[in-house]
């Protein structure tokens, strides 16, 4: 069975995919961890791209916060 949704944990990936205009599909709670929340995106090879660029730009976009 093939997924076309992918679970992002971290709120600053799933930030900077929104920045990039990205939609959201959906916010859980976390079941690992009732404190954290996890991003549910519809999976595409332009969202991978995103999440690529966004580990290369993480430094940058980090010492913005």
């Amino acid at each position: 069975m093939e997924s076309n949704t992918i679970v992002i944990t971290q709120s600053r990936m799933a930030g900077w995919l929104m920045f990039n205009r990205f939609y959201k599909m959906d916010e859980k709670v976390d079941l690992k961890d009732s404190n954290r929340k996890v991003f549910i995106f519809k999976d595409s090879a332009p969202l991978r791209k995103a999440m690529e660029q966004y580990n290369e730009f993480k430094h940058v976009v980090d010492n913005i916060y």
